[in-house]
């Protein structure tokens, strides 16, 4: 987040840039305390919270604790369903991003 903060004060975004060369606001005082996050922003977290994952490393863990007979049966349907909710997590993030207001 702070590198898309950087390129966010790079691209001359107001809200992110530093006392020095933030513009003020109507009242004279800068306000830096309501920031917008930027579409890169979004879709960095939204990625995240999506979570693709490889290898369920916990789930196998559980299940061997408990004695399961396969605990690696989980791989399979892991990667399944971390891959459709990250393709839905790029496919929200394209959407949103074309709906986006520019002020």
């Amino acid at each position: 987040m702070n590198d898309l903060e950087e390129l966010e004060r790079e691209r001359g975004n107001g809200e992110y840039m530093d006392t020095k060369t933030a513009p003020a606001t109507s009242s004279g005082f800068m306000d830096f305390g309501t920031r917008t996050a930027s579409n890169e922003m979004c879709t960095f977290l939204v990625m995240n919270i999506s979570s693709l994952q490889l290898i369920p490393v916990n789930i196998i863990a559980y299940r061997s604790q408990y004695g399961s007979a396969n605990p690696a049966a989980v791989i399979a349907p892991a990667i399944v369903a971390t891959f459709f909710s990250t393709v839905v997590a790029v496919f929200y993030c394209k959407a949103m991003g074309k709906h986006s207001v520019k002020i």
